[in-house]
């Protein structure tokens, strides 16, 4: 099948500008924020807001510049912001500052990586570091007081719940730690100048952990886990010993987590998850009433910070708010909601394929499924199925530079969260344990049959990664008159034939995840092997050279097994190993992503000559 295929360098261009944000943090007075971030082109920088001004900005860090190839040791893995523009880097080896000019001065060193980073409250040059031991849990405080003095250690510390807590007073001499002790959490506050400990004065509740702090205040944010480990009970603990209950958020449905406590008190950012429903709330802790922020729905949520604007006025902020968008710095305040671009051509976009959540049939109820593109699924001119990897993930509303090619081509895709999804509770998660391709499996196939259906009949694409690949090549096999063309990246042949040739995080994975069992019903073994011969789509698998996750020779034995059955490389199916490419095969290649979209799109398949790309079977 040939036709017209429309390019699309200006949205490659566009899309060649997203800003890889490996890490994001705020100030200690959430006035600044940085992110170290990868350019795509071998680079690694960093880039700084400035969120306390009237006009709120974001600049690149002067003096922050690393070829991504360079030796590990030397590469950071965290910055930490400061109100004035400076900015502490975090190292393997070393701390680094540099001032806001860009001028480099060492920092000393920490004895592992930090599990907590904790700026100090007032935005100054300060930082608190807590280091887990490598053996027995325990861990010990450290302090960075500012430029010209090395970090050093403050004291030890028994094992440490490595989230939640924070400043007790605004000077950063208190800090709330929660201590794990005899299989319990208990809120601590640790005294930086004395290096003692004191327990929170609060009733014994199981689950309580201090999540959030007001330094300006002495007020403490916790969270109590319902009998079923779910829960959302709020209390807040005041400096004058008195624990109050907070009964607002307990008539909210759904997972209610608390992003981000304003620091003289009396605002709490609510991020409440009532599948496929989310938005944004404001508890006010003194009325104890809860209200909307009215954010864009729906609505995925980064890091949050509260802080004030010149004039004292409340504001938050948050990294990504939006569907169908690159993540952005976005705030609310009494004015609503307003951006901050990060000054490149993808920041400044509005043409971007629109994302939305969707409830959808499965085999056994509803699931929730991701729909991203310009058409409706249900006139659209095409319509792929995405399967995500795992199989301990799922699909959210964060932008896909893929979806977006794929939407530019006339394609809609329709991307389900199938029973085994993480994200729906416990127990939905669990029931892949010792069946993989059993549950998901059979929601994938049933959701492909209503959508066909509602299409008129018209057959459908299907594109997986990883145990997405997996799931699409039984699938594929299973039931062959549902797909038009099916493109796997990265694909394994069962988890059984996996982990001989896995990596020990992998292994301890399938093993944990019951995934050498084979599941076999009237369909068949749950092996790729076994459903090569019953699939009837063209076929095209993508994988990388050194795929870590996945190993590459788990293409190259379905490509054997495919020749094995005659079937006809270059015809029947096409295969093609990337040179020097990790797990993610199609990251920053433009004629990778344009020859996938091709593919699934008009069923094309032509390769151009990419220097990174070995030919094999085609």
């Amino acid at each position: 099948m040939t036709a017209t295929v429309r390019r699309t360098p200006e949205l490659w261009s566009t899309l060649a500008t997203l800003r890889s944000r490996l890490t994001f943090r705020f100030s200690g007075t959430g006035r600044g924020a940085t992110a170290l971030v990868a350019d795509g082109r071998g680079f690694l920088y960093g880039e700084f807001w400035h969120l306390g001004a009237d006009r709120p900005s974001c600049r690149t860090v002067t003096g922050l510049r690393y070829h991504a190839d360079g030796a590990p040791e030397r590469l950071p893995n965290d910055a930490v912001p400061f109100d004035d523009g400076a900015v502490l880097l975090i190292g393997p080896s070393e701390l680094l500052f540099l001032s806001p000019d860009g001028k480099q001065r060492p920092a000393g060193r920490l004895p592992a990586p930090p599990v907590m980073v904790a700026p100090a409250p007032d935005g100054s040059r300060t930082v608190l570091f807590i280091v887990r031991g490598t053996l027995s849990g325990e861990c010990s405080a450290w302090l960075w007081p500012g430029p010209g003095t090395p970090v050093r250690r403050l004291g030890a510390l028994p094992a440490l719940l490595p989230r939640g807590g924070g400043w007790l007073d605004p000077g950063g001499n208190q800090y709330v730690l929660n201590v794990r002790e005899g299989g319990q959490t208990i809120p601590t506050v640790y005294d930086l100048r004395t290096g003692a400990r004191t327990v929170l004065p609060v009733d014994p509740v199981d689950g309580n952990t201090a999540w959030h702090t007001a330094p300006r205040t002495g007020e403490v944010l916790l969270v109590s886990a319902g009998a079923d480990g779910e829960g959302h009970r709020l209390r807040l603990f005041r400096p004058d010993g008195s624990t109050r209950e907070v009964s607002a958020t307990q008539g909210l449905s759904g997972t209610v987590t608390p992003l981000a406590m304003h620091p003289g008190g009396g605002l709490v950012a609510l991020h409440v998850v009532d599948s496929p429903r989310q938005e944004l709330m404001v508890l006010e802790t003194a009325t104890d009433e809860v209200r909307p922020m009215k954010s864009p729905d729906p609505c995925a949520v980064g890091a949050g910070a509260w802080s004030e604007t010149p004039s004292g006025a409340a504001r938050f902020w948050s990294m990504s708010i939006g569907a169908g968008l690159p993540a952005r710095m976005v705030a609310h305040d009494s004015e609503g909601w307003f951006d901050v671009h990060d000054g490149t051509a993808a920041g400044r976009s509005t043409s971007w394929a629109p994302s939305r959540a969707e409830r959808m049939p499965g085999a056994e109820g509803e699931i929730e499924a991701i729909v991203c593109g310009h058409q409706d699924w249900h006139s659209a001119r095409r319509v792929v199925i995405g399967l995500h990897g795992g199989p301990a993930d799922r699909w959210v509303l964060k932008f896909s530079q893929l979806f977006q090619v794929l939407a530019e081509q006339g394609v809609t895709v329709i991307a389900p969260n199938p029973r085994g999804s993480v994200g729906y509770g416990n127990a939905f998660h669990r029931l892949i344990v010792g069946s993989w391709a059993g549950p998901d499996l059979a929601d994938v196939l049933a959701l492909a049959r209503h959508v066909r259906r509602s299409r008129g009949g018209k057959p459908l694409a299907l594109y997986g990664a990883s145990y997405g690949a997996f799931l699409a090549l039984l699938a594929a096999g299973i039931s062959p008159d549902l797909w038009s063309r099916v493109l796997a990246v990265a694909p394994f042949l069962s988890g059984d034939r996996l982990h001989p040739v896995a990596s020990p995080q992998v292994r301890a994975m399938i093993d944990r995840l019951g995934g050498r069992a084979v599941l076999v019903d009237e369909a068949g073994p749950r092996d790729v092997l076994a459903q090569l011969p019953r699939i009837t789509a063209p076929l095209v698998v993508l994988h990388g050279e050194q795929d870590p996750i996945v190993p590459a020779s788990q293409s190259l034995r379905l490509v054997q097994e495919l020749r094995r059955l005659g079937r006809r490389p270059g015809i029947d199916f096409h295969h093609l190993e990337i040179a020097e490419a990790g797990h993610a095969p199609l990251d920053g290649s433009a004629e990778l992503h344009h020859m996938v979209a091709r593919f699934l799109a008009y069923g094309e398949w032509a390769v151009p000559p990419i220097p990174s790309v070995s030919r094999s079977g085609n």
